[in-house]
């Protein structure tokens, strides 16, 4: 989230005549030193606070440029504590990040990791980019001087994004400078020669002389690593006369000890072991200790190879020794970054100058980040398909929108897939599960890798687009999403050809939040469901806002993924005994933010959607499952299961019963499906044939809300079921004065009597219903009277202990 920029205060005319020298610091900083100093007693005269500061700063600056170190480091700190007496965060942040440069220099990385560190924290907080790109490049360069290439990459992969958003040739260069440094400490020399031919040029119009010397020591190092000792020698010559001209001492130091090793490389010992005692001499001077160490480590290599192997002892001892307390230091920088993060690195060479490891413990810390990185990465990314995970997204979404700036945008593609339930129910759940990896893989591969993929619950996934140029491209990158997912999958061995509904939405236009541009996506998403799926559409305020029903079926889709799907069970009652011989299973939905929602809200929407497929089958089996472990089998108690219409017009119904009955291990005799006379109105013949298939393999079958529709009795001679429920309506007028209702009761339990069906009669909540269907010779009851619909642990203490042949 991009932090808010404190407002600053403006600069006086001193600060704005310093500004105006700062190119000139960096190209000339010995001239431009006295013209600083001028301007900084006009500053002290005239009480000028932050012109004080700001002069002091820059004066800094013209030391680390010319390699004067204990020079730089007064006038930083100076810089530094008449800063903070004005308050300024970005002169603050500033003065830290040079004194930062100072320690990084003289090789006390813990000083310098923290300045920058507290100097990055004080341009965060006034949303100063271009300090906090200083800050990062730094930390970068630090990381890389310390060792820890992995991490300066990082940081200057930050850095770099700053520079590219703020489209600043300086800070560019500067990246690219700290770029070529690390490939050359990570030793990828032809990385090193590919970036310096490109960015060179660049870097020497709009940089200091100091970083051109840092990128030619680095090529000078890749020369010689390439085996082209004499263009090495060649090119830190040329650059060593270059910084002498302008009497850069670290840089002379620095580029002496390349050309030294170039030198002794093609046998001019002579002249590599005046550049390393003038080298050593110099950084010894400047208190320098990285540079002390490079070149006390060439004495030591030259004398060595010159055959004098006392001379190649001592300053090998003296090599060792600063090398081991420029060691300690990078250790205490990685220690305060990382944390709890301690790499030991110790020394083990012969004669005293090999390193010596901590195996162990570097491995410990490996496999510490290992598992630290498998976290963070389950935590954010979904099991099954790798992508983005709900919680992920939403918060890279909302990271995103709070960071456009005017004139940006971004979008939202949702997609939903048109047949995935079909490929589900046909070739089965691990065929399902493959489609969705294969989905998301060709998703990953259509957009940009700054763009993000989430699977947001079963077969929906949406597509972050953080940068678009205007918003005709949505649709063409949408047009690309659905031309992806055109070609046929293969699954198992079969070829399947799928289709998605697509919509999309542009903020800021369609809305500057993540829920808000996520429903918007989803309305126009549901809009092309709602005409037959297969096409992609774009949110158009024309369309309005969602509405309840489409904000319901958007939350149903995850329901059951997500656990909120949960069965009661109702209680169902021999009359003449009163004892329990049953539950009716009964679908509820407890909804995160809305609660309890009754089926008469959601099912009728699951049909629609279709969803009521995969809802069905795991109501199916929860049942049954929960039935076995209440003891039906021995007990002999029945579990009754609502069939959808949709459900029992597959033809892979009775393989779904059995499913269920065979994971469960529930007796077909001790499971009761009921049905409605709509749904065998559908198709008779389906109907009865699906009715015989489910009596031959034992379970009952009862048709359920009798007497609510127009041929019920002719229905009931047609088809053998085994129970009847009449509808709740028939029950609410009984034991009333209306004789009729009364006489039609008597006459539904009569015929189903006659037809050896037992009767059930729903919605039993008077005494005076009970005493009527008594008289009237019904079998069982439900309703209020005897037992609301309860949660399972509360219907499991309704249940008596009972032996086999209890019922």
């Amino acid at each position: 989230m991009t932090q808010q920029a404190t407002p600053q205060p403006s600069p006086s005319a001193l600060e704005l005549e310093l500004q105006a020298l700062e190119a000139a610091m960096y190209n000339t900083p010995e001239r431009t030193g006295d013209q600083i100093r001028s301007l900084m007693r006009r500053a002290e005269e005239q009480g000028d606070l932050r012109a004080r500061a700001t002069a002091h700063l820059m004066l800094g600056g013209c030391a680390l440029y010319t390699g004067q170190l204990p020079a730089a480091h007064a006038e930083l700190d100076a810089a530094l504590n008449l800063a903070r007496g004005t308050s300024d965060q970005r002169l603050i942040a500033r003065s830290l990040n040079g004194l930062g440069l100072y320690h990084d220099r003289a090789g006390e990385y813990d000083r310098a990791l923290q300045a920058f560190l507290d100097s990055l924290r004080h341009t965060q907080a006034s949303g100063d980019t271009t300090g906090s790109f200083r800050a990062l490049n730094n930390l970068a360069s630090l990381h890389a001087d310390t060792g820890n290439l992995a991490q300066a990459r990082l940081f200057h992969e930050q850095s770099l994004h700053l520079a590219e958003d703020t489209r600043s040739p300086i800070l560019r260069a500067a990246a690219m400078t700290h770029l070529i440094v690390i490939h050359s400490r990570q030793g990828d020399t032809q990385q090193v020669l590919d970036l310096a031919a490109e960015h060179l040029t660049l870097i020497g119009e709009v940089g200091p002389p100091r970083w051109v010397s840092t990128v030619l020591e680095c090529v000078s190092r890749a020369l010689l690593q390439t085996g082209r000792a004499d263009e090495a020698a060649q090119v830190a010559l040329e650059e060593l006369e270059q910084a002498r001209s302008r009497q850069d001492e670290e840089g002379v130091s620095r580029l002496g000890c390349a050309a030294a090793q170039a030198l002794m490389t093609i046998g001019r010992l002579g002249a590599a072991a005046t550049l390393l005692q003038d080298s050593l001499r110099l950084s010894q001077q400047l208190g320098s200790r990285p540079i002390q160490v490079l070149a006390l480590s060439g004495l030591s290599a030259l004398h060595e190879q010159a055959g004098d192997d006392r001379e190649a002892l001592r300053y090998a001892r003296e090599h060792h020794a600063l090398e081991r307390e420029v060691h300690q230091k990078e250790v205490d920088a990685r220690s305060q970054l990382l944390t709890a993060q301690i790499r030991l690195e110790l020394l083990n060479r012969e004669s005293e100058i090999e390193r010596l490891r901590n195996v162990e413990l570097a491995e410990a810390n490996q496999q510490l980040r290992d598992t630290q990185a498998d976290l963070l990465y389950r935590a954010t990314h979904d099991p099954l398909t790798g992508v983005a995970n709900r919680a992920h997204f939403n918060q890279v979404m909302e990271d995103t929108l709070h960071a456009l700036t005017p004139g940006e945008l971004a979008a939202l593609v949702f997609i939903d897939l048109d047949r995935f339930k079909w490929v589900n129910d046909s070739l089965g759940h691990p065929a399902g599960d493959a489609l969705l990896q294969e989905v998301a893989r060709r998703l990953q591969q259509t957009v940009r890798n700054t763009d993000v993929v989430g699977r947001i619950g079963g077969d929906e996934f949406i597509v972050l687009l953080r940068r678009i140029g205007v918003r005709s491209d949505v649709t063409l990158v949408a047009r690309k999403i659905v031309d992806a997912l055109s070609p046929p999958f293969t699954l198992g061995g079969h070829q399947i050809t799928i289709t998605a509904s697509v919509g999309c939405a542009v903020a800021p236009q369609d809305g500057l939040r993540g829920d808000t541009l996520q429903q918007h996506a989803d309305l126009a998403m549901y809009r092309v469901k709602r005409s037959g799926g297969n096409g992609l559409l774009r949110f158009d305020s024309a369309m309005g806002e969602p509405g309840t029903e489409q904000l319901l079926e958007r939350d149903l889709r995850g329901a059951l993924e997500r656990g909120e799907l949960i069965l009661h069970y109702q209680g169902c009652y021999e009359l003449r005994r009163e004892r329990l011989v049953g539950f009716e299973t009964l679908l509820r939905w407890q909804h995160p933010e809305r609660g309890l929602i009754p089926p008469a809200t959601f099912i009728p929407l699951a049909e629609d959607t279709r969803l009521i497929l995969p809802i069905g089958a795991w109501v199916l089996t929860e049942a049954c499952r929960q039935a076995v472990q209440w003891g039906f089998p021995a007990s002999g108690l029945c579990i009754s299961v609502n069939v959808s219409p949709l459900q029992f017009d597959r033809p892979t119904f009775l393989e779904t019963v059995r499913d269920a009955l065979h994971s469960s291990g529930l007796p077909p005799r001790n499971l009761i499906l009921e049905i409605t006379e709509t749904l065998v109105l559908r198709d008779l013949e389906r109907a009865q044939s699906h009715i015989r298939e489910l009596r031959d393999l034992g379970v009952q079958v009862a048709m359920d809300d009798f007497g609510t529709g127009y041929s019920s009795l002719s229905l009931l001679e047609a088809l053998p079921f085994d129970q009847l429920k009449v509808d709740r309506s028939f029950t609410r007028n009984l034991g009333t004065d209306r004789p009729r209702v009364t006489a039609l009761m008597a006459a539904m339990i009569q015929l189903a009597h006659t037809l050896n069906m037992t009767v059930t009669v729903e919605g039993v909540e008077e005494p005076a219903q009970l005493d009527s269907l008594l008289a009237l010779g019904c079998d069982h009851v439900q309703g209020y009277l005897f037992a609301r619909p309860l949660p399972p642990e509360v219907a499991a203490q309704l249940i008596p202990d009972a032996s086999p042949d209890s019922s």
